[in-house]
C-alpha cells in the first residue's frame, strides 16, 4: 500500500531510511525525489501541484517583492511565494520553504533532532532545493548535451542559475570544477551603470581537487562567497566589457580553462556574472558553449579588453600592450 503522502509521513520515511535523522540536504532531496517519484526537473505548474499533494496550502502572493515564507495555522501549512519573481526563481523559493517545512516537522516529531539555525538553515534549504529539483543521471545528461551552458540550461530546464550551480557540486563531486555566480547587488542604487564592486559572489562552488586552489591564474583567483570582484580579475574585464572571456593557456602547466560570461540586462547592462573553470585537458566539456558564445580569448598576451571603461587603469595588472604581469 502506497505511503500517503504528508511532511510527516517523508519525515519517518526518511528516518526509516538512514536509520535516524538525515542531516544531510543533499542525501535529504534525493529522499524526497524517491518519496514524490521525481524522475525529471519539474515545471512551474507540476511543482506547485506536487506541494499540494503533500497537503500544504502554497499560493503566489503579490505581497512579496521577492523570495517566500512559511507559516502554519491551525494545523495547516502554508507556503506563500512572490508572483513577481521568474518560474526558475520561484521553483528553488518553494522547494527552499519546503526544506523549511520538513525541517520544522522533524524538531516537532523527534525532539532529539536538533534544529538548525541561520545561516546553516538557508544554506541547508538551498541545498535541498538543488537535490531535490535535479535528478542527477537527468542532469549530468543535460551538462554534457549544453558544454555546461548554465544559461541555456535555466531557459529549458526553468532553473535558477543558482540551483543549477549548486548542483554541479552536488553531482560532479569527484570532477574537478570551479563555478561561481555574480549577483548585482548595488549599495547605491542612483547609479545607472554597473561597477565591479556593485557584484557579490552569492555562489562558490569547488569540486574534486579544486577545493584547496585558491588562483586559477594571474588574472583571477577563486572568490571567497560574499566577496567582491578584485580589481583586474577576468570578472572585472567581463563586467567593464560586457563581453564573455574564456582564459586558456597552453605555457603554464595545471592551467585550468576559465569562462567568464556576464549577461546583460535589456539596458546592455551586467546584472550577473558566471564563472566556470575546469582543468584544460577537459577543455571539451564546455567547448561547445564557447563556441556558441565566441568569447573573447585570453592568454596573457593581449591588453585588458576593457582598458577603456577602466576607472583604474594605471594600477591594474593588465599591460596596456599586452604581455605578462608585472609585479
Amino acid at each position: 500500500m502506497p505511503i500517503r503522502k504528508t511532511v510527516a509521513n517523508f519525515c519517518r520515511f526518511t528516518v526509516h531510511a538512514g536509520g535516524r535523522f538525515v542531516t544531510d540536504p543533499t542525501r535529504l532531496g534525493a529522499l524526497f525525489r524517491d518519496f514524490a517519484d521525481i524522475r525529471s526537473t519539474p515545471s512551474l505548474e507540476k511543482t506547485v501541484n506536487l506541494i499540494r499533494s503533500f497537503r500544504i496550502n502554497i499560493e503566489d502572493v503579490d505581497y512579496l517583492d521577492t523570495g517566500g515564507v512559511n507559516m502554519t495555522a491551525k494545523g495547516i501549512w502554508y507556503i506563500h511565494y512572490s508572483d513577481k519573481d521568474r518560474p526558475a526563481t520561484q521553483k528553488f523559493t518553494i522547494m527552499h520553504e519546503l526544506f523549511e517545512v520538513i525541517h520544522k516537522n522533524f524538531t516537532s516529531l523527534y525532539p532529539d533532532y536538533e534544529p538548525l539555525k541561520e545561516p546553516q538553515l538557508s544554506q541547508f534549504a538551498d541545498r535541498f532545493a538543488a537535490a531535490a529539483l535535479i535528478p542527477p543521471r537527468f542532469f549530468l545528461k543535460q551538462v554534457n548535451q549544453t558544454g555546461c551552458d548554465l544559461v541555456k540550461l535555466s531557459e529549458e530546464l526553468e532553473l535558477s542559475h543558482q540551483c543549477l550551480l549548486i548542483a554541479l557540486g552536488q553531482h560532479l563531486t569527484d570532477f574537478p570544477i570551479v563555478g561561481v555566480l555574480y549577483e548585482y547587488q548595488p549599495k547605491d542604487h542612483t547609479t545607472a551603470s554597473a561597477d565591479i564592486n556593485d557584484f557579490v559572489a552569492t555562489v562558490v562552488v569547488k569540486t574534486g581537487r579544486t577545493r584547496r586552489i585558491k588562483e586559477l591564474c594571474w588574472l583571477q583567483s577563486v572568490p571567497l562567497r560574499n566577496s567582491r570582484p578584485q580589481i583586474s580579475s577576468l570578472v572585472c574585464a567581463a563586467v567593464n566589457s560586457g563581453s564573455p572571456l574564456l582564459y586558456r593557456s597552453n605555457n603554464v602547466e595545471d592551467s585550468p580553462a576559465v569562462l567568464v560570461r556576464p549577461l546583460l540586462s535589456s539596458g546592455k547592462e551586467p546584472y550577473r556574472v558566471i564563472l566556470v573553470a575546469v582543468p584544460n585537458e577537459t577543455f571539451d566539456m564546455i567547448s561547445s558553449q564557447v563556441d556558441r558564445i565566441e568569447p573573447i580569448h585570453v592568454n596573457g598576451d593581449i591588453a585588458c579588453p576593457s582598458v577603456e571603461k577602466c576607472q583604474v587603469s594605471e594600477g591594474c595588472i593588465w599591460k596596456m600592450a599586452g604581455g605578462n604581469y608585472e609585479q
